[in-house]
């Protein structure tokens, strides 16, 4: 009776790990592990937009990893690992097992299985989040660009260019006013103040040149082609897009996994099944014929 009984609870356990599994495996990845997800809410600010080209990508990056969303994923990062690393010395533990034990052992490797996927799932779930908000925000800074144009793009070095040919023509008026007054006093060498000026036009000069050649300012490539803000942005859109693709076939492998361990539950618990009703000790059904005697001889 207490065989009988082992290998019925051990048979709905299966039973119940099937279902469970084929129910997840049927079903889209975010509503199989839907959970309360961790938020990243960046702004598409003009600080933002007027950042150098070559920083763009890299703030958007750093202000990820300080939201709770990227937190959210190291943990599941670190869950993953773990339980894959159990999965190897489970199958191996159920593949030499004998006997009930060999059941137990592979019902445990089981649901291993399942927890793998389903942390595999919650992940998925956290990183297209993370490459939607990723998305949206690229999207919104190109159509800013787009409506408004590029505040730290082409413009705006020809502006401050503008600002400093205007401070070098004030200064330059001043100066020839004041050398005015010191060769009317018979002053024949040339007055500091030009010799200041020109120090400070020509510093001013390497300064220029240095923002001009920093990598931040750098305009990036694609191809070998270089490119402006609104091509950069437009590549990174592509980008996240094509991110959110490869997903979706992760997605459906993890469904196929799903799938797989269901079935597997299902074929142990029917193997379970029929050696219960070998082991059982249940009576052979006799014929009839076996108890003629009982009725026939005399009393």
């Amino acid at each position: 009776m207490a065989v009988r009984d082992n290998c019925g609870r051990a048979v709905s356990a299966l039973l119940r790990l099937a279902m469970l599994v084929g129910v997840l495996g049927g079903m889209p990845m975010a509503a199989a592990w839907a959970e309360e997800l961790p938020s990243w809410t960046p702004v598409a600010s003009e600080q933002l937009v007027r950042l150098p080209i070559g920083y763009l990508e890299k703030a958007v990056d750093r202000d990820f990893r300080d939201s709770s969303l990227a937190d959210a994923l190291q943990d599941k990062a670190a869950a993953i690992e773990g339980t894959a690393a159990s999965l190897g010395a489970m199958q191996a533990a159920a593949a030499t097992a004998r006997g009930a034990l060999r059941d137990e052992k592979r019902h445990a490797f089981l649901r291993a299985k399942q927890d793998y996927v389903s942390l595999l799932g919650a992940r998925h779930d956290l990183e297209r989040q993370q490459v939607e908000t990723r998305l949206a925000l690229y999207r919104r800074l190109l159509a800013r660009i787009e409506r408004t144009g590029d505040p730290g793009g082409p413009q705006a070095p020809a502006a401050l260019a503008g600002q400093r040919a205007a401070a070098m023509e004030r200064f330059a008026a001043s100066q020839a006013s004041v050398d005015m007054k010191l060769f009317a006093s018979a002053t024949a060498q040339e007055s500091r103040y030009g010799r200041e000026y020109r120090r400070q036009a020509a510093a001013i000069a390497d300064l220029a040149r240095a923002i001009d050649a920093h990598p931040m300012n750098a305009a990036p490539q694609i191809d070998g082609r270089a490119i402006g803000k609104p091509d950069y942005l437009a590549h990174l859109v592509a980008e996240a897009e094509t991110d959110l693709a490869l997903l979706d076939q992760k997605d459906l492998m993890l469904s196929y996994m799903a799938k797989l361990v269901a079935l597997d539950a299902m074929a142990l618990a029917d193997e379970v099944d029929a050696r219960s009703r070998d082991t059982a000790g249940r009576p052979e059904l006799r014929d009839v014929s076996a108890a003629v005697d009982f009725f026939i001889a005399p009393n």
